[in-house]
């Protein structure tokens, strides 16, 4: 049914999609990529690619399986239910054991792996009504992967894995790490699968976590690699003949643990009121382009 329907998606001609979603990573504030979806619902924009990064990559799956305004709300629904201990789990004497073992991760990843589970419940990423791409990783020689089939457990869990909090997930005959760390932001993917518009749905910037004399080791780890994918991104995408990207406004926040869950509905209010006036000038700007490559 799923693969059937995905058949039927419009295309612009030669199969290229009409409009792509990129979502990054960024941790708890991927909350407020659900905001900037719903903008783009609000609009009229229906995406026919998604495309994702760490936490953009659930965000990513969990509406390519139904890409409609509705879909939206229930993903809403479930970031308001989300907390910290569904992602990392609650046992803090494991974590402290790790330290002194001297293992290779923090926490264990089977919280993650639930959330995954309950999130995109699907035998194969492919599955998926409009197609989903997504980022990871590869430890061992430094490069990104990219899937877009396969079993979506190991694959997003891995997209999120952020290293030395997580273990590294086997996939591929090899070990993969979160997709920040080589591609952040994703946009080139899409312009490398043709999309027609690519829209932004940047939340990697910030100041993410404490900045002070009370840091911890685990706390200048994940600001360590918020700066770093920051960097990262600077100038990626360059649009190409027939192309337009449209990056709605980077949520930059003060001091914001990408742990903390409990902003979620007022990150999802400031996604939304960011992304509305981009969307609506994006489209007075181009306003015959749906018509255009129908």
């Amino acid at each position: 049914m799923l693969l059937s329907l995905r058949r039927r998606s419009r295309r612009a001609p030669g199969g290229r999609p009409r409009e792509a979603v990129v979502l990054s990573g960024g941790g708890s504030l991927g909350a407020a990529q659900v905001g900037a979806l719903r903008a783009l619902f609000e609009a009229g924009v229906v995406p026919d690619l998604l495309i994702g990064c760490s936490v953009g990559a659930l965000n990513a799956a969990f509406l390519a399986m139904d890409p409609s305004a509705a879909r939206v709300e229930q993903l809403a629904e479930v970031w308001g239910r989300l907390e910290r201990k569904h992602v990392f789990g609650g046992n803090r004497r494991l974590m402290a054991t790790h330290v002194v073992r001297g293992d290779d991760h923090l926490y264990e990843p089977d919280a993650l792996r639930d959330l995954v589970r309950r999130w995109v419940p699907l035998r194969d990423l492919g599955e998926t009504v409009v197609p989903c791409h997504v980022v990871t990783t590869d430890l061992l020689d430094g490069r990104p992967c990219w899937w877009s089939t396969g079993d979506p457990v190991p694959v997003l869990t891995a997209s999120a894995c952020l290293p030395a909090v997580f273990p590294p997930v086997s996939l591929g005959g090899s070990l993969h790490v979160d997709g920040g760390v080589t591609s952040p932001v994703p946009v080139d993917r899409a312009l490398e699968l043709g999309a027609v518009r690519t829209w932004v749905l940047d939340v990697s910037g910030g100041a993410i976590g404490r900045r002070d004399e009370r840091m911890t080791a685990l706390d200048v780890l994940l600001l360590s690699f918020a700066i770093s994918r920051s960097h990262l991104d600077r100038g990626a995408g360059p649009e190409r003949p027939g192309q337009t990207v449209v990056r709605l406004p980077r949520l930059v926040q003060g001091r914001h643990e990408m742990r903390d869950f409990s902003q979620t509905e007022r990150l999802m209010d400031h996604g939304y009121a960011a992304a509305r006036p981009v969307v609506e000038a994006a489209l007075r700007a181009v306003p015959r382009q749906r018509s255009a490559t129908a």
